[in-house]
């Protein structure tokens, strides 16, 4: 069905009279109406090989086979033609999938009316498609206005509209609420199950391993090890106290078409292996061992791996009467096209200085328009907004982009950097413009940059970048910067669960260090911090608020974890 061999993909970078190695020497084999799973880190190239799989990319060397099919050696049009009736894409960012002015009926009209078939014929097709998809009151709206989970489900639509007999889906739940990440899972199995689709998620989510066959993990550009769905019940899937009272780990590597072989890197550190590694044959007992050359001395007492610590959130107490720096009152925001939507409505808060408030709630409710209208990205509101105490309208528009450039930093979900620049180009330019806030930085930028993985990827383009790195890096901007209030967009959203931790570690050391306040929009309910305030939006309304103890937050992860019905 899909097989890879010896894929490389190098990236050529004049900027730097060097190239960027993205995939080196992969291998890749998948059974046809598999249903798998592509995980590894971020950056590791993932998506990269989804890009090749799906004819987008070429690979610099290697052979890619798709239904029987040498598509790296098709002509262009001859590719362009395999692609639209074989291979349906879902890209992790909605708007890559769909035409933001064009309705859902429209957007899913355009692949069968590229593939030659009549208006009618299509209408009807359309039609089955948002019945199966349960999207069928959605079919007027602009894709503009959809919610991400919408949005993903209608893109979902597009890529099956053609029922192609592939579907490739990059971290089609990485931004996804709870419920949403279920239907979307529910849909992905029936038609694996049903149509005999064979789908290839990229995902970190480990929602994914009791569903898939099979996990193949990458690394470095190379296929680092292929995970049966027995090895993902025994090792990835082990409950956290198994882990505490276990007194050995099992690896399972695989080795490529150039018989090489993936090391863990808890290998490696558990021998402090350098440069070299010695294979020890036991005839007697038949079992081959590894060791370091320099001897078993060289074995390091490690403990079992930890994330990262984040240290204790403790809000400032404040005197009765103190000024908030963000408040809003009785807000609304209405939609006014094709049909009146009402987004917001009479939302009241205050934001003080040195606190840490979670904004959830279901796909749809309103929490990234919230977070454009407290930006000033969007001043097309009702009810009053003011900002360290100053009113904000679309009347005093410098006072707005004065207040963002000095006080303020807001990471979107589609990342905020310039993708033709490198990450050192956009950091001097930015850092550049915020001079203020460069001279108080509470962070260093050398820190910053090696604690994110980033350091070695500094001189390269942002547009090579993984999600993933994107998102850190724009992140690592934000601090740099020395805001006042920090407007978090899902900034752990396609992170793995070590850069999760690393992001909300820096996040509430800098709260802690510095008095900033930061609204954080997360579908992932295991970023909670206890002490920090925790709002609910339903239906464009406050529907709860609390503080989040430590015993409502273990709480909170019990539930998200075992999939029950998470409690408030």
């Amino acid at each position: 069905m899909i097989k890879l061999e010896a894929i490389t993909k190098i990236y050529p970078n004049p900027k730097l009279g060097r190239s960027i190695v993205a995939l080196s020497g992969c291998d890749l084999a998948v059974e046809e109406s598999s249903f798998v799973s592509i995980i590894g880190p971020s950056g590791a190239g993932k998506s990269t090989l989804l890009r090749i799989l799906s004819g987008l990319e070429q690979p610099t060397s290697g052979k890619v086979n798709v239904l029987s099919q040498d598509i790296d050696l098709l002509t262009p049009k001859k590719l362009y033609q395999f692609r639209l009736q074989n291979i349906g894409f879902l890209n992790q960012m909605p708007h890559y999938n769909l035409f933001p002015e064009l309705s859902v009926e429209q957007n899913l009209l355009i692949p069968l009316r590229l593939l030659g078939e009549s208006r009618e014929k299509g209408k009807k097709v359309v039609e089955d498609a948002l019945e199966r998809m349960e999207i069928k009151h959605l079919s007027q709206h602009r894709a503009k206005q959809l919610s991400m989970g919408e949005s993903m489900r209608v893109s979902l639509a597009v890529a099956l509209i053609t029922n192609p007999p592939i579907l490739l889906a990059d971290e089609p739940t990485g931004q996804l609420d709870k419920k949403n990440t279920q239907v979307i899972l529910e849909l992905l199995k029936a038609i694996n199950q049903q149509e005999g689709t064979t789908i290839l998620v990229v995902s970190h989510d480990p929602v994914y391993f009791s569903v898939v066959s099979e996990s193949f993990l990458i690394f470095n550009g190379r296929l680092g090890a292929v995970y049966t769905q027995e090895d993902l019940n025994e090792h990835l899937l082990e409950g956290e106290q198994e882990k505490e009272n276990q007194t050995k780990e099992i690896f399972v590597s695989h080795i490529d078409s150039f018989s090489y072989l993936f090391l863990p890197n808890r290998i490696k550190e558990l021998l402090a292996l350098d440069k070299k590694v010695k294979f020890v044959i036991d005839y007697e007992i038949k079992k081959v061992f590894l060791e370091n050359p320099q001897g078993s001395e060289a074995f390091k007492e490690v403990e079992h791996p930890q994330f990262v610590k984040i240290s204790g959130f403790h809000p400032k107490k404040h005197k009765k009467g103190v000024t908030p720096i963000l408040e809003c009152k009785n807000l609304q925001k209405w939609y006014h096209s094709p049909n009146d939507q009402l987004i917001l409505d009479g939302i009241n808060l205050q934001l003080l200085p040195s606190e840490l408030v979670f904004l959830i709630g279901p796909s749809g409710s309103g929490k990234t328009t919230f977070l454009n209208i407290l930006s000033g990205m969007d001043l097309d509101f009702n009810g009053s907004l003011e900002l360290f105490g100053k009113a904000i309208s679309s009347s005093n528009q410098s006072l707005v982009e004065k207040v963002r450039a000095q006080k303020m930093y807001y990471l979107s979900q589609y990342v905020n950097l310039y993708p033709s620049m490198t990450l050192d180009e956009n950091l001097n330019y930015f850092l550049n413009v915020h001079k203020t806030q460069k001279e108080r930085a509470f962070y260093e930028k050398d820190f910053l940059l090696h604690f994110l993985t980033l350091d070695e990827i500094t001189d390269q383009d942002v547009a090579k970048f993984s999600l993933g790195e994107r998102k850190r890096a724009s992140f690592l901007l934000g601090l740099l910067q020395a805001p006042e209030i920090l407007l978090l967009d899902e900034p752990t959203a396609n992170l793995d669960e070590m850069n999760k931790h690393k992001v909300m570690s820096l996040l509430v050391d800098y709260i802690m260090g510095t008095g900033a306040s930061a609204i954080v929009v997360t579908h992932d309910l295991l970023s909670l911090i206890p002490n920090s305030r925790v709002i609910m939006l339903e239906n464009g309304k406050i529907a709860r608020e609390r503080i989040a103890t430590k015993e409502f937050c273990t709480k909170i992860k019990d539930q998200f974890l075992s999939k029950k019905r998470i409690g408030f």
